[in-house]
């Protein structure tokens, strides 16, 4: 699992305002790491690790949202579409193995021919599901990956005034 990047300098006694900024600035470092080339497909390993430093910086942003009234609510809305979209991704990897360990266990046993094809059938729905998910995915993250939203998003918590 995708170990969190620390926050640092901050201490109890740290303003909200300035805590919030490294807290964000720390989630979005960590959450841009594990797919830095949107025209190259991660391994499985980084599509979970986004997935868990995904959570972590909506839950971050969420828990901050008072301090940034209605300027962290697309950020959020993305993080949220994603993360349900790499959590159908990841129940088809998941779905997809179990379906193979059961026509590997199957053949052994020597099942029908017509009994593995159906589970064949089976996984092979699974594999087009997943490259749709995919692909939505990558939509997003291309959008998310754009230099003019990733510097809006550093402006936006950079620049913090309470109450705007």
């Amino acid at each position: 699992m995708a170990k969190a990047f620390k926050v640092k300098k901050v201490a109890p006694d740290t303003p909200a305002p300035a805590a919030a900024r490294r807290v964000l600035r720390t989630r979005l470092r960590e959450f841009y790491s594990h797919w830095p080339d949107p025209d190259s497909a991660p391994a499985p390993v980084e599509i979970h690790n986004m997935r868990i430093s995904g959570k972590r910086l909506r839950y971050s942003a969420d828990s901050l949202r008072t301090l940034y009234p209605d300027q962290l609510a697309l950020l959020l809305d993305l993080l949220k579409k994603q993360q349900d979209l790499l959590g159908a991704f990841q129940d088809c990897v998941t779905q997809r193995a179990a379906v193979e360990a059961e026509i590997s266990s199957r053949r052994r046993r020597g099942a029908p021919p017509p009994e593995v094809a159906a589970l064949e059938g089976l996984t092979a729905a699974y594999d087009e599901r997943q490259a749709q998910l995919f692909t939505n995915l990558t939509y997003i993250w291309r959008g998310m990956m754009g230099r003019k939203f990733r510097a809006s998003l550093k402006d936006m918590i950079s620049n913090f005034k309470p109450g705007v």
